[in-house]
């Protein structure tokens, strides 16, 4: 599997906290088959998760070497920016990256309530070349009988990406009954772990997930959307 959302980049959010816990979830992700992370670290304006994407490259330069030679795992920086109306701007004057230097940006939106300006903020970006990736759709509590927003996202040209545990109810009941919907409704495109610490035991639950995954969308979409659409994003080619 390849991990298109993840907070190992130590100490520039909630996630890892220091050098040696990202050694830590490398070494639990590589035991269980991840191959490929994109570290995707908040980027939340006005707030303490606004680490520019310059600091954020100084600290992954030497993850990158020791993620490979120590567990030959690759690595790759991005965002998970929180939707805001200056998305556009910030990226504009490299505050924020999209995945890889690609054209694919990993956005979040509030987890509990609507935003009337959503759809206007994804439209500016993709006017724009962006290609806005929606991080887990399946944990937006506001829109759980709300399919046709997902549907209207996807038909704009939005990506999805869900948390790989969501499907078998690490998130919760509705969580995984709303995941379970968006994948039978061709929704997802991407799978990630928002793996947070060392101490979660998310990557240890992969075999149950990919078994879950397998029987919900078959062998096929299952190789596409955890594995295929990951490294057309790292070499920056279309997604249909």
């Amino acid at each position: 599997m390849r991990d298109l959302h993840s907070h190992y980049l130590p100490g520039v959010d909630d996630g890892s906290k220091s050098i040696d816990a990202t050694k830590k979830m490398l070494e639990n992700a590589a035991l269980n088959g991840i191959t490929d992370i994109i570290f995707t670290p908040h980027y939340i304006l006005d707030s303490r998760f606004m680490s520019s994407k310059s600091t954020n490259e100084k600290i992954i330069e030497p993850i990158i070497l020791f993620a490979k030679e120590e567990y030959n795992i690759n690595v790759f920086l991005g965002n998970e920016v929180y939707c805001n109306t200056e998305i556009w701007n910030l990226y504009k004057k490299g505050e924020i990256t999209t995945l890889n230097g690609s054209r694919y940006m990993l956005i979040e939106i509030p987890m509990y309530s609507k935003i009337n300006n959503v759809k206007s903020i994804f439209f500016e970006l993709i006017s724009n070349g962006i290609v806005p990736i929606l991080a887990h759709p399946e944990r937006y509590t506001a829109y759980y009988n709300d399919i046709d927003f997902f549907l209207d996202l996807r038909n704009m040209g939005v990506l999805m990406q869900m948390n790989a545990s969501s499907i078998v109810g690490d998130y919760g009941r509705k969580a995984k009954k709303m995941v379970t919907k968006l994948l039978k409704a061709n929704l997802i495109s991407f799978v990630g772990t928002d793996i947070h610490s060392e101490y979660e035991e998310k990557n240890n639950l992969i075999p149950k997930i990919e078994k879950k995954l397998k029987k919900i969308v078959g062998e096929d979409k299952f190789i596409e959307i955890t594995i295929n659409n990951f490294a057309r994003v790292i070499r920056n080619e279309d997604i249909l």
